[in-house]
């Protein structure tokens, strides 16, 4: 039951016949919409005399399958948009399919089902965002391909190569751009999957494609003196943030999430929670001795559920997204300095310095890696160049 502003209660929606959202559904019988609507007092009694039945119709004139589901679906969510200005809890109702968000049948048409399966991903800001314009790209190709009226039961491996190659081919071809949607494709189709939408997920069978992986460009101690001095002058609260990032190890998005009352100054440690495979986890990084001034001013005036880095970069209850501060690098560091390392080196350059004056396990643990493979192949640009010094070294006979 679900309780309404006049101390009433309604039922949940429901749609006549039961199998309405399936092809099997008769068109030939009238299709409608019902729920029940109940006094308090009817409920405290147990006597349902004053029952008022709710019948919604104005679909049964479309005689295709398809148009009646559609028209039945927009008539459900107007009516719980009507229906969220009585309920209590005030809300906020979309209008779309209220019932198919907790179903998504093997016969909803494809972009739909993707769209519907996306609205049930748990990821962070960034990743939804992304999820998204995946969405979009896919939607323009299978509507240039003609495969906007498949069923997402019928679409196969050979579709989803034809689409990502159409993606491809149209945009510009991008290594990294055809992997990242076919991962998120894959996302969206995992969730496909466990609601049994599809048999199996077509992207298991799709290979990525291979180039050739490029050193991480990190800034030159000339370009980070020049970097420090403007910022620390010119844009002071983003120059503490740059200064605490370098030094953390964390992600951005990591940094982002941080309260004050995640920060221990006295013990040097902040926690985070990372996320390793499906698994979130919380785990407590160290703050170095060179960096904890910046920690101690960044702190200065934030209460406990304060974010660090709120809007202007100042302590607040609003979290903000981490493109901002990629958003500040572009406009500060790379338009008006000219310096075209971007600001994720920071972290790369951080590592390999840890990895050099200590040892990579060092610098995978300042990461929080699960293996310091991870971290010599994608963040410590020249251990394979030390590796090389030490090499040549060895003063071993024949």
């Amino acid at each position: 039951m679900i309780l309404l502003s006049n101390n009433s209660y309604r039922t949940e929606l429901k749609v006549f016949p039961k199998n309405w959202q399936t092809s099997k559904a008769s068109i030939k019988k009238d299709w409608f919409i019902f729920y029940r609507l109940y006094s308090s007092k009817s409920l405290e009694t147990g006597k349902f005399k004053d029952i008022k039945l709710i019948v919604l119709k104005g679909m049964n004139h479309f005689k295709e399958w398809q148009e009646r589901v559609t028209k039945t679906k927009k008539i459900i969510a107007d009516e719980y948009l009507r229906l969220n200005n009585l309920e209590s809890n005030n809300k906020k109702v979309e209008a779309l399919d209220a019932l198919n968000i907790y179903e998504i049948p093997p016969t909803t048409t494809f972009i739909e089902a993707l769209r519907l399966a996306e609205k049930r991903i748990n990821a962070a800001p960034s990743t939804k965002r992304d999820l998204r314009s995946t969405l979009h790209f896919i939607a323009n190709a299978a509507e240039k391909l003609n495969y906007t009226n498949l069923r997402i039961c019928e679409v196969s491996r050979k579709h989803i190569k034809n689409l990502l190659f159409y993606i491809d081919t149209t945009n510009g071809e991008s290594i990294h751009r055809y992997n990242k949607q076919r991962s998120y494709l894959m996302m969206i189709y995992k969730e496909l999957l466990e609601l049994e939408a599809v048999d199996y997920n077509p992207l298991r069978d799709i290979s990525k494609k291979k180039g050739v992986q490029k050193l991480r460009k990190v800034l030159s101690i000339e370009s980070r003196q020049k970097i420090n001095e403007y910022l620390r002058i010119h844009h002071y609260r983003f120059w503490l943030f740059t200064n605490i990032f370098f030094h953390s190890g964390a992600r951005l998005t990591e940094i982002m999430k941080i309260k004050r009352k995640d920060i221990d100054l006295e013990k040097q440690t902040f926690l985070i929670t990372i996320k390793k495979g499906n698994v979130y986890k919380e785990v407590l990084r160290p703050i170095k001795n060179i960096a904890l001034s910046f920690w101690i001013e960044a702190t200065a005036d934030a209460e406990e559920e304060d974010y660090i880095f709120s809007k202007g970069l100042l302590p607040g209850r609003m979290q903000i997204e981490s493109y901002q501060i990629t958003k500040r690098w572009n406009l500060h560091i790379k338009k008006k300095l000219g310096i075209q390392e971007d600001f994720y080196s920071l972290k790369h350059l951080n590592l390999d310095q840890i990895a050099e004056l200590l040892s990579l396990a060092d610098a995978a643990a300042m990461a929080s890696h699960s293996s310091s493979m991870i971290t010599s192949k994608y963040y410590t640009t020249y251990e394979s160049k030390r590796q090389m010094e030490r090499l040549k070294l060895i003063e071993n006979n024949f």
